[in-house]
Formats: structure tokens, sequence, C-alpha cells
């Protein structure tokens, strides 16, 4: 790996996720790998013009898109960015939606992050809140639901 080590890099990722976007994407992509790889819920693109896609098609859908960093932590063979996303979808008033989950990416020989995989619950973050599928979504979660017994 190049410089540093595997949480430092995991750091710089998440301190350039963490900034404005448009203008944070170049400092984002610097730090790529030409090959990256980004998955997400609902994407799975390769190289950095498609990272850059995912993130512009973000900004034009989303006034006040933030990442706040709430943990970073790394293993032997991977790191770990605990996040935050707020946004307030175009189209959508001044309704804020806020999702929280995890990325774990992967360095290449080279120190350039070659896999960002985010790890995020669609279905109680964002299908819910939806008013065509939020309804009957809820309603299958509340059937599902174990409640615990009273002590």
């Amino acid at each position: 790996m190049g410089d540093g080590t595997l949480l430092d890099a995991t750091r710089r990722w998440a301190e350039a996720f963490a900034a404005p976007m448009p203008e944070g994407l170049e400092q984002l992509l610097a730090l790529a790998s030409d090959d990256i790889r980004f998955t997400d819920p609902f994407n799975d693109v390769a190289g950095k013009a498609g990272l850059r896609a995912i993130l512009e098609d973000m900004t034009e859908r989303c006034r006040e898109a933030r990442f706040t960093i709430l943990d970073v932590a790394a293993s032997e063979r991977a790191g770990y960015i605990r996040w935050r996303f707020d946004c307030v979808p175009r189209g959508r008033g001044r309704s804020a939606w806020c999702f929280e989950g995890m990325s774990e990416i992967h360095l290449d020989a080279a120190g350039k992050v070659s896999v960002h995989a985010d790890h995020w619950d669609s279905a109680t973050q964002l299908y819910a809140k939806l008013p065509v599928v939020g309804w009957p979504l809820r309603r299958i979660r509340a059937a599902l639901t174990v409640t615990p017994p009273p002590e």
C-alpha cells in the first residue's frame, strides 16, 4: 500500500466524502483508483466516471445534501466509515430526509480507494417515507416486528 495506514487512508476518504459537493468531488476522485467500484442499494458502477455520475446526480436531486462522519475504523483488510446523510429532495418542499449507514472501503496496492460499498437500510430509511409504497411497507414491518414480553 502507498503512504500511511489503512486507517489514515479511510480518514482521508471520509473527509473527502463529507466535503460539500460538487466542490469536493475532485478531492474525492483524486483518492480513487481509476477502476473504483462503487455500490449502494441502488447503484453498482465502475470507474471514476461512474462515481462522478452518481455524486453529480445526488447533488441535482437533493438540496442541502451533506454527509456527517460519525466514526471511522479499519481492520486488516478494509476501512469502515459510519455516516449520516441529510438532504432535502427537490420537489418535496422543505421536508428533510436523514439516512444512516456505513461504507466499506478497500485500497489497491497504490493506496487508492478501489472499492466503496455503502451499506444502509433502504426499506426503512427511504421506501417507508414514500407516499405510495410507504404505508404497506410500514404495515409489513409492524407485522414482522417481535415485541419482547413484559418483565
